[in-house]
């Protein structure tokens, strides 16, 4: 039991879910109404974060299961679905805790506080986490643009709770953007695996030269939008976010640059997996940086 539990837990991503996490943390504190963090005493604030956290791990478990073949070939030291745990084992657990998230969705958030609005976003993630896995992800740019959007609808909950403000579409942005330029350095590293079992991902498609240039263009793109919300603070508020914009500058926008210089260098699949961590790296500096909006 314990060992299932372990491996559980690491196809669950840990990591990851704690980025999540901590993503919709920022979130609410740039969403929340008032100044400083009331928003800690707020039940449905652990509620909501509880929901995207155990939708996020399932998420990763049903992926594992879809992909297990490939991630044989893609990543063999780390495949644990049909090594330590049967894909039946994996399919079980997946369907009995979606099923206990979404009652718990329709009872507390939808029947109890009537917030409708959280429960759609919990079957509508539970749903595309489900079909991106089986369909979405062997389709090129389609499933890289439906992660994305749901780690923006990680931030729109946030709204949802509080308050949608011009701070909270940034985020949402910045979340789509980041988001958006690691699904697909994911694809060119895990190009080979992709192959054989005949995925048509962008760097499939059109190759990974091209792919690389789609890349520069989404970079290039997220450095400009790195200034938007100075801009726009100066002329709504007629005040100058310095703290943000440094902190933008050293903890964002250097690492991108650091990235860039190695893309252009980078030809095989494996050159793509050094740049994939330093993208879940930036994600929290970037997050860090987000907090100086207010």
């Amino acid at each position: 039991m314990l060992r299932d539990l372990k491996y559980f837990w690491l196809i669950s991503r840990p990591l990851n879910v704690g980025i999540a996490f901590l993503a919709f943390a920022v979130a609410c504190y740039i969403a929340f109404y008032k100044s400083g963090m009331g928003f800690l005493g707020d039940v449905q604030f652990y509620a909501t974060a509880l929901t995207i956290s155990l939708i996020a791990a399932t998420g990763y478990w049903i992926n594992d299961v879809y992909d297990f073949r490939i991630d044989r070939i893609n990543k063999p030291d780390k495949a644990i679905v049909n090594a330590y745990l049967s894909v039946k084992k994996v399919l079980t657990f997946y369907f009995i805790v979606t099923f206990l998230i979404l009652s718990f969705s329709l009872i507390y958030f939808a029947w109890y506080h009537k917030a409708y609005q959280i429960t759609f976003v919990n079957f509508l993630s539970v749903f595309l986490l489900f079909v991106y896995a089986s369909y979405l992800k062997r389709i090129s740019v389609v499933g890289n643009l439906v992660i994305a959007f749901l780690v923006a609808l990680v931030i729109i909950l946030a709204g949802y709770l509080y308050h949608i403000n011009s701070e909270l579409m940034y985020t949402i942005a910045f979340a789509f953007q980041i988001t958006l330029l690691r699904e697909i350095t994911k694809d060119i590293e895990d190009i080979r695996g992709d192959l054989q079992f005949n995925l048509q991902t962008l760097p499939i498609q059109i190759g990974i030269r091209a792919t690389k240039r789609v890349l520069w263009g989404l970079y290039i793109f997220f450095l400009i939008s790195c200034y938007l919300p100075f801009i726009i603070h100066y002329f709504q508020k007629g005040s100058l976010l310095w703290t943000y914009l440094i902190l933008s500058i050293l903890l964002v926008q250097l690492p991108t640059l650091y990235i860039l210089t190695i893309l252009r260098k980078s030809f095989r699949p494996s050159d793509f997996t050094i740049q994939s961590r330093y993208l879940k790296y930036l994600i929290v500096t970037g997050i860090v940086t987000i907090l100086f909006l207010r």
